[in-house]
């Protein structure tokens, strides 16, 4: 029975460090696409992909219909 807990816990505990290593490498490479995009005058883009990102999940856009706070009135 110990045996089984401690391979659970240590496949939990492998499978957070890996989630939490694969977390780190996409904002890492996240934000080296926006330095690319503002070294290489793009800045339009990077705005353009930060105004989308900021209305689809910041709450005072919750007004909007491509917002995940959206609540559709009800007829």
């Amino acid at each position: 029975m110990t045996i089984s807990l401690n391979k659970i816990k240590e496949k939990f505990a492998i499978s957070f460090a890996f989630l939490c290593f694969s977390w780190v490498v996409f904002a890492l490479g996240f934000q080296m696409f926006f330095v690319y995009l503002d070294l290489s005058g793009q800045e339009k883009r990077a705005s353009r992909i930060s105004n989308e990102l900021s209305w689809k999940f910041d709450g005072t856009f919750k007004n909007d219909p491509n917002n995940i706070w959206y609540k559709a009135p009800k007829k």
